[in-house]
């Protein structure tokens, strides 16, 4: 900057900035609002751009044309302090604190850039080769041509009025053409696939970084800090370090000279290099501009992809997959459905699908859904069941796409569509269930309920979808009761535990008493039996015995008279004595200690 200063001090004899002449000073501050004019234009004209096609170098580059915006409006104050207040002693540190105000705006502006290169997700940084693209391809090249416009108009007036602070400012403002240029390049790189977006926000914030310390440095100028903080090394350094420490100022300043003179013109986008072929570089970027335009209209198909292609609004084809054309836009359309693709709809709750996300241990009834993969739509999960308690439960609706043309076209948003009718055949067939039968054993019969409601009912509306399955992923009281349902559940286990110990002991008891019972009745048959087989076996024996005394009276009558014996003599003890005793026979009874004494007193 200082070396294009001094050219111009060279070409126009150009005197001080601060000179008060009236025709001088109305002329300047009129240049001076045309190009805080125009900043502003750039301004608004970068950030719709941006936010055209959500790239954050065209930001950045937005915000780089806020520090020409600065440098600007602090060029109008100095010379409005400089001509109207030029008596008052403090008026002239008034430009100083509102370029250190604004420098500082920039430098933390800056900062800002540099830190979201850095941390903002890598998508922020990808261009899509689309219309809005191309919208922003032909906005930037209008302000490559505005920004250099700029540039020499400031340096034109500088020039003309010999106000240093005006050409300064045009210098900067070829470096904001230069940096609109890089930006330019970037987008056009973005459409063809080759992404510098990252690199070249990088580069246009450590430019405005720039802006701020060099707009900090120069309103440091003014209050001559330099100059003391030179006049208070010299106390300090040697005179032979002062000039070496100028010699390599000198060398680094010839050094840059004679790159600078090394590279040809037409690299570096020398102005006379500009305006010689500036009808060829309008036609070609006109003809980039229809060339990127048309190259909008191809468009490729993936294999699990139907391509809808629209003509004014009416449907021409449906595509398979591989490349094609259209029309682009806004004569042509395509619309690219996932037909080979199963989908699902959520009820009850909605799925995050970042990767970076912790799961916790295990979804408990009492887990709130803040964090983890699944976050709680408590609108669509609470429902009211047949014996009207409260119910949460999360469903599953899986679907494919049939009719590409009615999901696309005849509705708004047909995968909404379908979860509001999913979210009423959920809460309408909870309503015929008990809790505890959703919560156990009706599981799969809703399941099967649900998903044959959902496939007639989406043959009635033409959204072009054809119904898998529906699952119940998860069903539980609200959360604000699950606590009192696990003790009343507990209490209820408590109940059925001690039914089935009394149905247990009962089954036990009944049984064994009822086996009792039987065994009695059967002994009592048993000895019935017993007792007439007996009474028979008895009456036969009598009468066989019968029959054979009348047979045989004699030895009937021996056997009778021994029976008649033995049952006489029975359990007595008998005793035959030799001839000479008193007696020749005794009986006594058979216990040993009391015919014992009597058999002595007989032999005596």
């Amino acid at each position: 900057m200082n070396d294009e200063t001094n050219q111009a001090k060279k070409r126009g004899n150009i005197q001080n900035s601060f000179e008060s002449d009236p025709l001088r000073f109305r002329a300047l501050v009129k240049a001076s609002f045309i190009a805080i004019g125009a900043d502003v234009f750039l301004i608004m004209l970068k950030y719709f751009l941006a936010q055209l096609t959500g790239s954050t170098v065209l930001l950045a580059d937005a915000l780089h044309s806020g520090g020409d915006f600065a440098i600007s409006l602090t060029v109008l104050i100095s010379i409005v302090i400089n001509h109207h207040f030029k008596t008052i002693k403090w008026a002239k540190y008034a430009e100083i604190i509102v370029a250190m105000l604004i420098s500082v705006v920039l430098i933390i502006g800056s900062i800002i850039v540099l830190a979201n290169v850095f941390s903002k997700d890598p998508s922020g940084f990808v261009l899509i080769s689309d219309i809005p693209l191309v919208v922003a391809f032909f906005g930037i090249s209008v302000a490559v041509a505005f920004t250099f416009m700029m540039f020499r108009f400031k340096r034109m007036v500088g020039e003309k009025h010999n106000s240093i602070a005006f050409i300064a400012e045009s210098v900067h403002t070829h470096s904001d053409f230069l940096t609109s240029l890089g930006v330019w390049l970037t987008l056009l790189l973005g459409y063809f696939g080759i992404h510098i977006e990252r690199v070249m926000t990088f580069i246009v914030g450590l430019l405005i970084f720039r802006i701020g310390v060099m707009l900090f440095l120069r309103a440091l100028t003014f209050i001559d800090v330099w100059k003391r903080v030179i006049t208070q090394g010299k106390k300090y350094i040697s005179v032979g370090y002062q000039k070496k420490a100028k010699d390599v100022w000198q060398g680094f300043i010839q050094f840059s000279k004679k790159i600078k003179s090394g590279i040809p013109r037409k690299l570096i986008l020398d102005e006379d290099w500009i305006l010689a072929r500036k009808m060829r570089i309008f036609l070609l970027i006109i003809l980039m501009v229809v060339l990127l335009y048309i190259g909008t209209g191809f468009y490729s198909v993936q294999p699990y992809q139907t391509g809808v292609e629209l003509l004014f609004g009416k449907v021409v084809e449906q595509n398979t997959p591989g490349p094609h054309f259209h029309l682009p836009k806004p004569f042509g359309e395509v619309i690219l459905v996932d037909t080979a693709v199963v989908a699902r709809v959520e009820s009850g709750f909605r799925t995050n699908w970042a990767e970076n996300i912790e799961e916790p241990e295990a979804y408990l009834w009492e887990f709130l859904h803040t964090d983890g993969k699944f976050r709680k739509v408590m609108e669509e999960s609470i429902a009211i069941t047949g014996d009207e308690n409260l119910i949460d439960g999360n469903f599953l609706c899986y679907y494919r796409i049939t009719d590409p043309v009615e999901y696309a076209l005849n509705s708004e948003n047909a995968h909404e569509i379908l979860r509001s009718l999913f979210c009423h055949e959920v809460h309408s067939i909870l309503a015929y269930y008990h809790l505890d039968h959703i919560l156990t054993s009706e599981r799969g019969a809703i399941q099967e309920e649900l998903t044959g409601n959902m496939k007639k009912a989406t043959k009635i509306l033409p959204i072009g979808v054809e119904i898998l399955s529906v699952h119940m992923q998860e069903a539980h009281p609200p959360i604000a009761v699950v606590p009192e349902y696990r003790s009343v559940a507990s209490a209820r286990e408590k109940k059925n535990e001690i039914i089935h110990k009394a149905t247990a002991y009962a089954n036990d008891l009944l049984p064994h008493s009822r086996g009792e019972s039987q065994a009695r009745i059967l002994k009592s048959h048993a000895y019935a039996v017993e007792k007439k087989s007996i009474a028979k076996g008895r009456s036969r024996n009598f009468l066989l015995k019968k029959e054979y005394f009348n047979k045989y009276p004699a030895v009937q009558q021996v056997r009778l008279l021994w029976e008649m014996l033995e049952n006489v003599f029975k359990d007595k003890a008998i005793f035959i004595l030799p001839h000479n005793a008193k007696r020749r026979f005794y009986t006594f009874d058979s216990k040993e200690e009391e015919y014992k004494f009597e058999l002595e007193e007989l032999e005596q």
